[in-house]
């Protein structure tokens, strides 16, 4: 298909230098590297495009895959074009990626592999491989595409142009979810980002595999043993469903679909959700620590997630606010204190300002003192 021309596509996303997909397909040519393909985004945002001309095609980078080393590519990048306009940012070696910038455009390159999951959920043993093993790694249709370079033609073994043209959702095999849990939030955030629907099929497994829960690790299990897709690789999948503009979308998904569950079956019910971290979010407190604080056990998860030092004590200090506030509630001890022993009791507690605004967000029954406290009282001596 025209769209998939090297020509097409650096017309389409005009960030792109002119030429320079050429320039990176003779260089991996030259050096006996014959399948060079562009995956990710752009993929699925060019055959979108040729289908919606009004659609944007939003640049961040550039992804590629090469069927073998990507370090020896990336030096013989830096031969041809110069150390100057080829910068290393990053080199992961466990995953076998480089991060390059190539005259001022950022460009992810890979080398194709497989991977195999020995542990449900863990992480998974990687072997260099072939673009098409490669793709069956990922984690959606839409996803799971390659543009081939020398061929100028589209790698898809999933359908997912088919996917595209019809909005519809489904992960690769029966297995994903199995091997790696985050691949419901995944599927939650594409779904709201694109307005597509999740296949039946699809639904089907992230149910049945949740209520299931064929991982060997447990919610209440030490949390220094769950596995990474259960603990800080879900941290980070969470962290991009809420930096996305449409999050509450995400997670209205996955409270729909039941895919909280493998966060927290308190989260998964609770119907305030979203109205209570838009409320933290409008005071600048992360979306992330307002959602762990809403769990059944906020330190517990906020120690599984491996959440920061700081998000830990905003957490803590709500939990010991709301601990003290049910006793002085249970005792009516506050009926007839003044503003100034509030402010005693309250400053007594030594919890950040963030961790107030938490609990007030919960619509405590005693809200109406905290931000008393926190907007009037904490701002002026109290004396009676």
């Amino acid at each position: 298909m025209e769209i998939f021309s090297k020509d097409n596509i650096e017309k389409e996303i005009q960030e792109l230098p002119d030429g320079i997909l050429t320039t990176l397909l003779d260089v991996a040519i030259s050096n006996n590297i014959n399948k060079l393909a562009i995956v990710g985004g752009i993929v699925r945002d060019l055959i979108t495009k040729s289908r919606n001309k009004d659609y944007e095609i939003i640049f961040n980078d550039l992804d590629l895959i090469i069927e073998g080393e990507a370090k020896t590519y990336v030096k013989e990048l830096q031969k041809t074009l110069s150390e100057e306009r080829v910068k290393v940012i990053r080199n992961n070696k466990l995953y076998k990626t480089i991060e390059i910038i190539i005259d001022g455009i950022k460009v992810d390159i890979a080398s194709a592999r497989s991977e195999n999951y020995p542990i449900p959920g863990g992480n998974p043993i990687v072997e260099l491989s072939t673009i098409k093993n490669d793709l069956y790694r990922r984690d959606l249709n839409i996803n799971a595409m390659a543009i081939d370079l020398k061929e100028n033609k589209l790698i898809d073994l999933f359908s997912g142009l088919d996917g595209i043209y019809n909005m519809r959702i489904d992960f690769l095999h029966e297995l994903s979810i199995l091997e790696d849990p985050t691949r419901v939030v995944r599927a939650s955030r594409y779904s709201a980002k694109l307005g597509f629907n999740i296949s039946n099929r699809a639904l089907r497994q992230i149910q049945n595999t949740l209520n299931s829960w064929p991982w060997d690790w447990q919610i209440g299990d030490k949390t220094d043993l769950a596995p990474s897709s259960l603990s800080i690789r879900l941290k980070m999948e969470l962290e991009l469903l809420f930096k996305s503009k449409n999050w509450k979308s995400a997670l209205n998904n996955l409270q729909e679909w039941g895919g909280l569950k493998i966060i927290d079956a308190q989260l998964q019910n609770d119907q305030r959700l979203y109205e209570k971290i838009f409320t933290a979010k409008e005071a600048n407190i992360e979306p992330l620590t307002a959602f762990v604080y809403e769990a059944e056990n906020p330190l517990y998860l906020a120690e599984r997630l491996q959440l920061t030092e700081t998000q830990k004590e905003i957490i803590e200090g709500a939990c010991q606010l709301n601990y003290a506030l049910k006793n002085i509630a249970k005792k009516q001890l506050y009926i007839h204190w003044s503003p100034s022993k509030w402010t005693s009791i309250l400053e007594e507690i030594n919890a950040k300002e963030s961790s107030f605004i938490l609990e007030i967000c919960r619509n405590n029954p005693l809200t109406v003192y905290l931000k008393s406290w926190l907007y009037n009282w904490k701002k002026n001596k109290i004396t009676s």
